[in-house]
C-alpha cells in the first residue's frame, strides 16, 4: 500500500545498474522497506495526540459524584490530570519518533518470519511441483 509498481521497478532497476538480476537486490528491497517504515512515523505521533485527547474525555467522565460538593478540589483534580497528560505529550512523540528511527537503523532479514529469495524460490518450486502432481 502507498508503494506503487512502478518505483519497486525503478527502484530494483537502480540497484541492478545495467545488468538484470534474477533475484530482487538486497539493498532495493532496504531502500523500499525503509521507505514503507518512514511513512510509521507520522499516523503514530497522530495516535499519541489521539490518546491524549481521549484520556482527557476519560478523566472528565470518570470524576466521582462526591466532588460535585468540593468544585475548587474538582477543578484542582482536573487541573492536575490535564497537566500530567499534557507533559507526557512530548517525551511520548519523541518516544514514537525514536521508535521508527530505531527500526530504520537495522532491518532483520534473518529474522524467522522473513522469505528471502532463496526459500522464496524453494516454495515456488515446491508450489509448482504440487500443482503438476494435481
Amino acid at each position: 500500500d502507498g508503494l506503487p509498481e512502478e518505483e519497486i521497478r525503478t527502484t530494483i532497476g537502480n540497484a541492478n545498474g545495467t545488468r538484470p538480476a534474477l533475484f530482487v537486490p538486497e539493498i532495493s528491497f532496504d531502500i523500499l522497506v525503509r521507505r514503507q517504515i518512514r511513512r510509521l512515523e507520522q499516523p503514530g505521533v497522530q495516535c499519541v495526540d489521539l490518546v491524549y485527547d481521549e484520556l482527557q474525555r476519560i478523566a472528565c467522565q470518570s470524576e466521582p459524584t462526591e466532588l460535585t460538593r468540593y468544585p475548587n478540589l474538582r477543578d484542582r483534580m482536573m487541573d492536575v490530570v490535564s497537566s500530567l497528560l499534557k507533559r507526557s505529550v512530548g517525551p511520548t512523540q519523541l518516544w514514537v519518533s525514536n521508535l521508527v528511527r530505531i527500526e530504520l537503523s537495522y532491518i532483520n532479514t534473518n529474522h524467522p518470519d522473513f522469505i528471502g529469495g532463496s526459500r522464496a524460490v524453494a516454495r515456488l518450486m515446491e508450489k509448482m511441483g504440487n500443482e503438476k502432481e494435481s
